[in-house]
């Protein structure tokens, strides 16, 4: 090769590679630019760009976004405990001890409340995740925080899933967990109940993390109404956290795209 076509050469290269991390750099801006997406790092922008049909590595997708000035939004979350373990209620073992490993869905269920802010007061979102798929299978949202809540998220729970005897349900020791009213619930289905040990938010902490991701990646951070965050969890349960989230322990599918995926053996096996 002459000196002349090898420059030639090397410049088509460049050229090509400069064309090929703008497409790319447009495609993280316009991921970006998506509700909920902005808080994707470099691991997740590059699964999610792979599941759009655009063909690149992890390291150039951190290049670009390090160039682009583009990072994943950490916006500032609070954190009011819920928990209100004072009470003479019976306290349930700890099941789990930090054991968050399972073997197929309808094995392990955590829940949790959360606050959200509205301009006119809190308002209470229970949520109920089965640890293997990670996926929310039930959740309500009320003005006041009682065992009316989360038995109205478990009663959705339930009705959702189906779930066999022997079920566990994990929680922290709060009231409204260790009330008659929800532990008579839990009885009529032969499900075993679990709870984390006083103040060790380590004991659920799968359940924290959902918590942490909706405080990150919701857009609205204080709701006008109760409705107005009603419809906010609906959105990001729904639309997003379920459908399109990709989770790392899920080997960056969602919780849905996972189901689906072990669900697929089985239908073939039974045919």
């Amino acid at each position: 090769m002459t000196r002349a076509a090898y420059y030639r050469f090397t410049h088509l290269d460049v050229t090509a590679t400069e064309t090929k991390q703008k497409q790319i750099t447009r495609a993280i801006q316009e991921v970006h630019s998506e509700k909920h997406f902005d808080a994707y790092g470099s691991p997740r922008m590059h699964r999610e760009l792979i599941s759009r049909g655009i063909e690149c590595c992890r390291n150039t997708v951190a290049k670009c976004m390090r160039m682009a000035g583009i990072q994943a939004n950490r916006r500032t979350k609070f954190r009011i405990s819920t928990t209100d373990s004072n009470h003479d209620q019976p306290i349930a073992p700890n099941l789990l001890d930090q054991n968050f490993s399972t073997e197929t869905i309808n094995q392990v269920w955590l829940t949790d409340i959360t606050y959200l802010p509205t301009k006119e007061g809190f308002t209470h979102l229970c949520a109920f995740v089965d640890l293997h798929s990670r996926k929310i299978i039930g959740w309500k949202t009320s003005r006041n925080i009682d065992s009316e809540l989360v038995v109205a998220a478990l009663d959705q729970s339930l009705a959702f899933r189906s779930p066999r005897a022997g079920l566990i349900v994990h929680s922290d020791r709060g009231s409204q967990y260790a009330s008659e009213h929800f532990r008579s619930r839990l009885a009529v289905h032969e499900i075993v109940q679990s709870m984390s040990r006083r103040g060790n938010c380590y004991d659920n902490a799968p359940m924290e993390s959902f918590f942490k991701s909706y405080k990150t990646e919701e857009a609205q951070m204080i709701y006008e109404t109760h409705e107005h965050a009603t419809r906010g969890a609906s959105d990001y349960i729904e639309r997003f956290y379920n459908p399109r989230r990709l989770h790392s322990s899920l080997d960056y599918r969602s919780p849905i795209e996972f189901e689906q995926a072990i669900k697929e053996p089985l239908l073939v096996g039974a045919l």
